[in-house]
């Protein structure tokens, strides 16, 4: 999953959700689901890849937001604490 352009740093609270799996049923994209009904998919950088442990799981998460080649919210975590 490419970026875009990096836009702002920004700090997030939600839950780690599955966003898409491969043809085994692995997940392969996660997503930060926020309070406000907003999905932010996870890169997968070294901390991003960590999250994959805590799926269905709160997190606040730091890093850094910008938009995929589709269009969508992605943040690059930088740091994260599970609630």
């Amino acid at each position: 999953m490419a970026l875009k352009k990096k836009i702002q740093s920004i700090a997030l609270t939600g839950i780690v959700i599955p966003v898409d799996w491969n043809d085994d049923h692995d997940v392969i994209v996660a997503a930060l689901a926020t309070a406000d009904e907003k999905e932010y998919r996870i890169t997968g950088n070294r901390k991003g890849k960590e999250l994959f442990a805590y799926l269905q799981r709160q997190v606040e998460a730091e890093g850094i937001l910008g938009k995929d080649e589709e269009g969508r919210a992605v943040i690059t975590v930088k740091r994260y604490l599970v609630k």
